[in-house]
């Protein structure tokens, strides 16, 4: 009995108390001390940790969205600048070897072969062991067809890759004179002329007119003041005639054998208006094959020596239309060597337009008669850096 009811008051105790401890009130205020509490421990170890960091010497940097931007003016401690102190430095003269370009590049090379002959143009260049740039071929001066239609020629020089410099006469063999034309009476074949070599893809040509006009054994040839006047107004006359032509870029070379008579050659300049370069010849014939030098031709009177200074005052570009040898039996040095390096040191000096060369007949450089001149033109000619000119001219 006494058991019974012990265990009822028991059950009624611990009913009473779960009721009481999960009330919806009691409940609350028991979750919101847990959140505090929980709160509480949070906030506990974010200082502690905070603590921690501040004092390992870093500073916590909010997010940038919410750290306003100080600018804190940064103190400029001028830079103190030490002077360098340069030590000269020992220079050392430079050793130069001399570089010369080979003749046929300092003095453009040209070559009269024959008539119409490309071959023998072609071949005098591979003999000469240089480039040759110029051909130079003269026009059949036996009437006035073969003097304004030389097509024969042109055709023959068409393609062979060479700028042609052409011997123009300014008269036929016979029936005309220097004071008809210079009054214009033959201008209409100067003019076909013209036509027929632009026609002809030779619209870069250099007319030699008129050629030697001292010389006694030509049409043109001129022995007085009148005759002077009458060449140089049928020059001009020529000149103007041929420049009209449209497509024409010729250029008019003047040119005139040395030592002729002294009172002529400043009288047969046409003027600077109708030349386009001055030009003379050179060949080792009467005094010069006696000194057996070139100074004898070169400082003669009106020698080419003059006939570069000439061209000089004028501003013109200055040709030696003609060189070359002669044999003994035509009063000539023969085969000499030193004449040919002295001339090629002289035309480098000079700068020349160009250098023709006679190569044809008996006079021929390298036609076999002037094997130890050949042999130095060849030398010459391929001379560069290993054998500058300078060197190889003074063997």
């Amino acid at each position: 009995m006494t058991l019974r009811r012990n265990l009822r008051v028991l059950r009624h105790r611990l009913r009473y108390r779960a009721g009481r401890a999960f009330r919806p009130r009691q409940l609350l205020a028991t979750l919101t001390l847990i959140v505090a509490m929980a709160v509480a421990v949070g906030l506990l170890l974010l200082v502690v940790s905070e603590n921690a960091v501040n004092t390992s010497g870093t500073t916590a940097t909010p997010p940038p969205s919410t750290q306003p931007k100080t600018t804190t003016p940064k103190t400029t401690t001028p830079k103190t600048t030490t002077p360098k102190t340069t030590t000269p430095k020992a220079s050392t003269p430079k050793t130069t070897t001399p570089t010369t370009k080979p003749v046929g590049q300092t003095v453009p090379l040209g070559v009269y072969a024959g008539p119409g002959s490309p071959v023998a143009a072609t071949a005098f260049s591979a003999d000469a062991g240089a480039p040759v740039t110029y051909a130079f071929d003269y026009l059949d001066g036996s009437s006035w067809q073969t003097i304004a239609d030389p097509i024969w020629f042109v055709q023959r020089w068409s393609g062979s890759g060479f700028r042609m410099i052409w011997g123009v006469p300014m008269l036929p063999t016979t029936g005309a004179t220097l004071a008809a034309g210079a009054t214009g009476q033959y201008d209409a074949y100067f003019s076909q002329l013209a036509y027929t070599l632009v026609a002809n893809g030779q619209a870069d040509s250099v007319i030699m007119l008129g050629w030697d006009p001292e010389g006694s054994t030509l049409p043109w040839a001129v022995s007085t003041a009148a005759e002077a006047a009458d060449y140089v107004a049928y020059w001009r006359q020529i000149v103007t005639t041929m420049r009209s032509v449209s497509g024409e870029q010729f250029q008019f070379a003047w040119d005139t054998a040395p030592g002729s008579a002294p009172t002529l050659i400043p009288a047969l300049y046409p003027g600077n208006a109708y030349v386009d370069i001055v030009a003379t010849d050179a060949f080792d014939v009467g005094a010069t094959a006696v000194d057996s030098g070139w100074d004898a031709l070169a400082e003669a009177p009106y020698g080419p020596d003059w006939f570069a200074t000439f061209a000089a005052e004028h501003k013109k570009p200055f040709m030696i239309a003609k060189w070359g040898l002669a044999p003994t039996t035509q009063s000539g040095g023969g085969d000499n060597p030193t004449f040919v390096s002295q001339f090629l040191r002289w035309a480098d000096h000079e700068h020349l337009f160009a250098a023709v060369t006679w190569d044809y007949g008996s006079w021929a450089v390298t036609g076999g008669d002037f094997p130890k001149s050949a042999a130095m033109l060849h030398s010459v000619a391929e001379a560069g850096d290993f054998a500058p000119i300078a060197k190889a001219v003074d063997t």
